[in-house]
């Protein structure tokens, strides 16, 4: 049998692996139809201003239950920053395995992963990433 080696870059991809799980575990208990979500945001608290990420919690529950139309209506961000965590998702899982397997030279598997995780998150956080402007 086996040993599997726990390499820090499998230990990162759990971690990922399991706080992405909470975001769509949290998504899923809280609704947006009941506005039962326990976070407030705290920018809007503190400042009286609506924030770029205002409605995002509530656009992930509607996505979470297939409501497209609804969660565009929350937060318009709120699909792609979903597909971002989505697709990480999936990236965290296939990247362990090929670690596991050792499928792929280590270091090929990580810069390729870091650039196609950079690009997609440029492209899903486009709107957000010039957040200053909203202030």
């Amino acid at each position: 049998m086996t040993k599997i080696r726990f390499h820090p870059y499998i230990v990162l991809n759990l971690c990922f692996i399991g706080v992405i799980l909470l975001i769509f575990l949290y998504s899923g208990i809280f609704s947006a139809q009941k506005d039962n979500h326990p976070i407030p945001s705290y920018y809007e608290v503190f400042t009286g201003k609506k924030s770029p990420a205002s409605g995002l919690s509530r656009s992930f529950s509607e996505i979470i239950r297939g409501d497209f139309p609804e969660a565009r209506k929350w937060n318009e961000n709120g699909i792609p920053l979903f597909i971002f965590f989505f697709v990480q998702f999936f990236i965290r899982i296939l990247t362990t395995i090929l670690i596991v397997k050792r499928v792929v030279k280590l270091t090929i598997l990580v810069c390729t992963d870091a650039v196609f995780s950079v690009i997609l998150f440029l492209y899903c956080y486009q709107n957000l990433i010039f957040i200053w402007k909203f202030f």
